[in-house]
């Protein structure tokens, strides 16, 4: 199984113990992974798409370029990414017109899109649909069991649905079944589809920490002891939540953040200086040490 990588803006750039974790989970389930170089920014799908829609497109468009020369599928790390070069793939698919003016465009970097791209999907689509959650449990050599997680999905892993083509936008199960196989337990939250408040964060933070309240309240309540996410944006405003609640509503929850693929090396035996445990913020030790997880 061959995929061409794209890594995003985010990962590489602030949280890139995230590609380490990847990395090594694909080494191991027979993923031979490529990062391409000419990718650039996604870009961000309710970024630059909200003010100009056909330069998100000539963005986007780019990106898909470098990707049909490959001639390989692409795999992301990022849920945004995900979203973005499969919606912009699919309209520049499904539109003449869009298509003829991005490649007006492209064709001042002697580019032009093609449409010959078919396979776009994040890695959490990877593992379930390509690999399978038997061949992930196969794969595990220390069981996380005792590890209550609260899976936090966010807006752009399942919508538009009709483009993105994964589970149900609303009651998401798959990822539950691949946190189940390192024998950790999901819990089943009220909050599970609220948005992690990353985008309303830049402009008001107080309604971002409200609504981190309200996850975290749901989350804590339903017994979970860490978030698992699958999205860069997600991982940072979660990470940063945990002081904003504690300043907003004098309330500590303290919960570590992971990203599925890191909940998924340490089952998977891999240390946690191998994948970074240690820039996690806060660190995920204390809860392990208490299950009498050796990470």
């Amino acid at each position: 199984m061959e995929k061409t990588l794209f890594l995003g803006c985010t990962i590489p750039g602030r949280i890139p113990f995230v590609e380490k974790s990847a990395k090594v989970v694909c080494d191991d389930l027979g993923i031979k992974t490529e990062v391409l170089g000419g990718f650039a920014c996604c870009p961000d799908p309710v970024g630059i798409n909200s003010l100009d829609k056909n330069t998100w497109l000539a963005l986007a468009g780019r990106n898909l370029c470098v990707a049909e020369a490959a001639g390989k599928p692409v795999m992301t790390l990022c849920t945004g990414c995900a979203m973005t070069l499969k919606t912009a793939n699919h309209d520049l698919k499904h539109s003449h017109h869009d298509k003829e003016k991005v490649n007006i465009a492209l064709k001042s970097v002697n580019k032009e899109f093609k449409g010959s791209l078919d396979n776009i999907k994040h890695i959490a689509q990877v593992l379930f649909e390509e690999v399978g959650v038997d061949k992930i449990k196969a794969a595990v050599k220390k069981p996380l069991k005792g590890l209550k997680v609260a899976v936090h999905l966010g807006c752009h892993f399942l919508r538009p649905s009709e483009v993105i083509k994964f589970d149900d936008p609303f009651n998401p199960t798959k990822i539950d079944e691949i946190v189940k196989a390192t024998g950790a337990e999901p819990v089943n939250y009220t909050e599970k589809v609220l948005c992690c408040g990353h985008g309303v964060s830049n402009e008001n933070i107080d309604i971002a920490a409200s609504m981190n309240q309200k996850k975290f309240k749901s989350a804590k309540a339903a017994g979970a002891q860490a978030f698992v996410v699958l999205c860069p944006s997600c991982y940072l405003r979660f990470e940063n939540a945990n002081r904003d609640v504690k300043k907003k509503f004098n309330e500590d929850y303290n919960f570590p953040v992971l990203y599925l693929t890191d909940l998924l090396a340490l089952a998977m035996g891999h240390g946690g200086d191998e994948i970074g445990i240690k820039d996690h913020r806060p660190s995920p030790n204390k809860v392990f040490e208490a299950l009498g997880i050796q990470i």
